[in-house]
């Protein structure tokens, strides 16, 4: 039914409007273009450029009288029909866009060299000349180091109006022909309303574009918005060599270099960076800060944006950025915040930097222990990678780099792969190949292939989805599930990465993807790079499933977890329940138990290899996921929300005082031992939080290099490492036996002697330890490590059956002031009864028996389970002693005969 105009007019008079029926109203909608750019013609445009190099090439090589002085040598190009030609043609045409680099593809200089002259009008003299150069040395041919032109470049840069528009000189300053300054003047005219980035550019390596369509009367617009910028990616050998001009050309200009170091290469590097700038006459202001994964924070990067802003950086100077991974990150992200993007150059001196993190758009910082929370898309307008670098490098570090190596070759570069496969951990021994004289040049050729194939295959994936527009990421693989558990665990960012390539790689072999041969050899290179395939904390199926759950949210509600499909290309998995989670998870385990050190890695903690710890601040936030719906009215606090701290000490106090009444019967009941004969239910498989263990352990004094040993041996040996009691226990046994002034000590189930020795280093030097030990092989690995030890003469080891040598002690009426028990738990009672009966203790020594709350967590149906708690309720009823139970690690108990 048509509008009642009258009753419509009738109100809209009353707002002093007239409705008009649609039908009357004009229906072509407007479409707005914004640029005017000519097209790319391949044939002419090439040629067009030849002949201006050419004409170049004689004006810059040129040694007559006047050309000595800069002005004049630039005079004179601006004047040459070709390069006045060359300069009006390319200022108009779309540099960025795919039809440019196709005309220009087979010499990538010249097509960065055009993507600068397009801008010539804006640039400094001295960037004008640099480029127009560097131009002519690509397409003539000639050394790196652009030696031929060297003399021109360094008489521009000498002039006062080096650092002068070249606009400006063309208008009032170089003294042009009257009608040549006139078509200067006309193309910057043209260029404003055809194409205002080529003369009045905010930064030379960004560009807009956009459409925009509107009805007549406006009330409907609909609009695309577009940005393009330009990089360069480059692999070089002796950046900081003052004769390696790469970085002259961009700072030289400006006459200054702002630039945000690594703390760790300003220490090894900085004198390095201090020749090269000094020696090429320019200013170097260095902004240094931490680099490592703790560092990774938004107050640092706020720091890093007050100092730029303290040193007046304006917002199209290129700040340099050098260092590793982190730095990339925090200091690419403050260039994207400052004036809302700021140039910058990233100088890589790591593997992560090098190949990931550096040439990468994703600029980002960590928060609330989760990674990448904060970040922008700012990709670097200039990278180097010079495996010189490298040399400095901790083994680990390196060895976690090649994890984003490993991961470009699983799903983009099969080739690489192979490479990876060829050379192995002498990436890692011989550090890229830098070590000594490099008098492998074969191995020098392979790591430049390594690293080029890696970035290539990087920059393929990452470029053409600059702003994570959708999904289908290759170089994502590994990244699933880490991001929640790697800094909660302190592990280096590839380890973390490793695990959970490793883990992509068996979901891919389920899905039918890869064979179980290929999947093989992902694990087996994962392991053979000495990476993690496995981590404990990947036994927190609750923390990875929250992870995958924030992955999804992150990546706009897919999972899209990449994984190879065939080795070498991609696919994705977008699909995993969280009871498919639990079992590929446990299955994954099994797996990684077949491998060394059950496929935990070497150096897999970032304070392993000298970094902070980035866990202690994640782990007050690991579970931040599960009160992200608080009401902000609300705040959440570490008290569970029970109010002040001193509110919830008495509520804890309160409940502690009502356990502690009804174990003494003192609410009326007078019993006193409840439990029954069989052990409580208990449905986790550990009596200690992981956060609170790791703390723990952290502020422990650390074992001792003798004691370490063990720890090295049991893991090469492949034996299970959680026999071992540990740094936290062993310390606690040390000073136990300090404490107590102990002097002999019975320990019972040797294992690779991790408690013996660390008893032994807590003894008087007239103390001994007499350990024992079943099984041969193991004994063995112990005796190794005891003979190396300061130790050595205080330890007995005796192999054989527990039981009968302490038959054997009993009767020759040895005695001890500690007896460790620590053996095969179904037999605790017998060790028990031996230490008391058979007049092994002293009368005032102490009995400690490990893992007695491992009747707790041992599985239902498990004899050791119920023998265990069987022993502890025989300690309990034993009116001969008094008892504590200790929840050290799986519980210690200590047992003394009553006074």
């Amino acid at each position: 039914m048509p509008p009642n105009t009258s009753i419509i007019n009738d109100a809209m008079s009353e707002l002093g409007h007239t409705f008009e029926p649609k039908s009357n109203i004009e229906s072509i909608t407007r479409s707005i273009a914004y640029y005017g750019l000519d097209q790319v013609d391949p044939v002419k445009h090439a040629q067009l450029v030849d002949a201006a190099v050419e004409a170049a090439h004689e004006i810059m090589t040129l040694m007559g009288p006047g050309l000595f002085n800069g002005d004049a040598a630039v005079k004179a190009l601006l004047e040459n029909s070709h390069v006045k030609k060359m300069l009006f043609v390319v200022s108009r045409l779309p540099v960025f866009s795919d039809e440019m680099a196709v005309t220009f593809k087979e010499d990538l200089i010249v097509l960065g060299m055009l993507k600068q002259i397009k801008y010539f009008h804006a640039l400094p003299m001295s960037s004008f000349a640099i480029a127009l150069a560097r131009l002519s040395e690509a397409r003539l041919g000639g050394g790196t180091t652009g030696k031929p032109y060297n003399a021109f470049v360094d008489i521009v840069i000498a002039s006062p109006n080096s650092k002068e528009r070249l606009d400006a000189l063309c208008e009032n300053g170089l003294n042009l022909n009257e009608k040549i300054r006139a078509e200067y003047k006309n193309n910057a005219d043209h260029l404003e309303q055809a194409d205002p980035h080529a003369v009045y550019p905010t930064s030379i390596f960004r560009q807009c574009n956009g459409n925009t369509c509107a009805t007549p009367d406006a009330s409907i617009i609909e609009a695309v918005m577009s940005t393009s910028i330009t990089t360069t990616i480059r692999i070089e050998h002796g950046v900081l060599n003052p004769e390696n001009r790469l970085l002259y050309h961009v700072y030289k200009p400006l006459g200054r270099a702002v630039a945000i170091i690594d703390s760790k290469v300003e220490k090894y590097f900085g004198a390095d960076l201090d020749h090269y700038f000094s020696t090429n006459g320019i200013d170097l202001q260095k902004l240094v800060y931490g680099g490592d994964e703790a560092d990774k924070d938004i107050d640092n990067v706020e720091k890093i944006l007050v100092d730029l802003k303290s040193s007046g950086v304006a917002r199209n100077e290129p700040v340099l950025v050098v260092g590793g991974g982190v730095i990339a990150d925090i200091g690419g992200f403050a260039c994207a915040l400052y004036h809302r993007n700021t140039p910058y150059v990233m100088l890589c001196t790591s593997i992560v930097s090098g190949i990931d993190a550096g040439p990468s758009p994703r600029t980002c910082c960590d928060g609330y222990g989760y990674k990448n929370l904060y970040g922008a898309y700012h990709p670097p307008v200039l990278t180097l990678t010079d495996r010189q670098f490298f040399r400095t490098l901790h083994p680990g570090w390196l060895r976690h780099g090649i994890a984003e190596i490993i991961k470009m070759a699983c799903v983009k570069d099969y080739s690489l792969f192979c490479l990876l496969e060829d050379v192995g951990i002498k990436l890692v021994t011989d550090k890229f190949g830098v070590m000594g004289d490099e008098t492998d040049p074969e191995l020098a050729r392979k790591c430049d292939l390594i690293i080029g194939k890696a970035m290539e295959g990087y920059v393929r994936s990452e470029y053409g989805n600059l702003w994570e527009t959708h999904q289908c990421r290759p170089h994502a693989f590994g990244h699933t599930w880490s991001p929640g558990y790697e800094l909660p665990a302190g592990m280096l960012h590839g380890h973390a990465v490793a695990t959970c390539m490793g883990y992509g790689a068996y979901l891919s072999y389920l899905e039918g993807w890869i064979s179980k041969d290929e999947m093989d050899r992902v694990h087996n290179l994962i392991s053979k790079m000495e990476l993690s395939l496995w981590h404990p904390i990947m036994d927190d199926i609750d923390l990875i499933y929250s992870s995958q759950v924030k992955i999804v949210d992150k990546r706009g509600g897919s999972l899209c977890a990449p994984v190879p499909k065939t080795l070498g290309q991609c696919g994705y998995i977008q699909h995993l329940s969280k009871e498919r989670l639990t079992q590929t998870m446990a299955e994954y385990k099994a797996i990684c138990g077949t491998f060394p050190r059950g496929g935990i890695g070497v150096e897999v903690h970032c304070h392993e290899v000298g970094l902070k710890d980035p866990s202690i601040v994640a782990k007050k936030h690991v579970r931040v996921a599960d009160h992200v719906n608080i009401p902000v009215s609300q705040p959440f606090n570490e008290t569970n929300g029970e109010g002040s701290y001193n509110e919830w000490i008495e509520k804890a106090q309160s409940k502690r005082a009502g356990a502690h009444n009804e174990r003494l019967g003192l609410d009326g009941d007078a019993t006193r031992l409840t439990l029954t004969a069989e052990p409580p239910a208990f449905e986790a498989d550990t009596i200690f939080k992981e956060t609170v263990e790791d703390y723990a352990t952290q502020l422990t004094t650390a074992a001792s290099p003798d004691v370490a040993r063990i720890a090295s041996e049991t893991s090469e040996e492949s034996m299970f490492l959680p026999c071992m009691v540990g740094q936290l226990e062993g310390q606690f046994l040390k000073m136990f036996v300090q404490m107590a002034k102990s002097k002999t000590v019975l320990d019972i189930g040797t294992f690779t002697g991790y408690s013996a020795l660390s008893f032994a280093e807590g003894l008087p030097a007239d103390g001994s330890v007499l350990t024992i030990e079943n099984d041969e092989k193991i004994a063995a690995v112990a005796k190794r490590c005891f003979d190396a030890s300061a130790q050595a003469s205080k330890i007995d080891l005796r192999v054989g059956s527990a039981p009968a040598i302490m038959e054997d002690l009993s009767s020759s009426g040895r005695k001890f002031d500690i007896v460790f028990i620590d053996a095969d738990k179904d037999n605790y009672a017998t060790y028990y009864k031996l230490a008391m009966d058979g007049g092994l203790l002293a009368d005032d020594g102490c009995i400690l028996a490990d893992n007695s709350l491992c009747a707790l967590v041992y599985e239902e149906g498990d004899i050791r389970r119920q023998r265990l708690h069987e022993f502890n309720m025989m300690v309990a009823n034993d009116d001969r002693v008094e008892q504590t139970v200790l929840t050290v690690r799986e519980g210690i108990t200590v047992i003394r005969k009553k006074l």
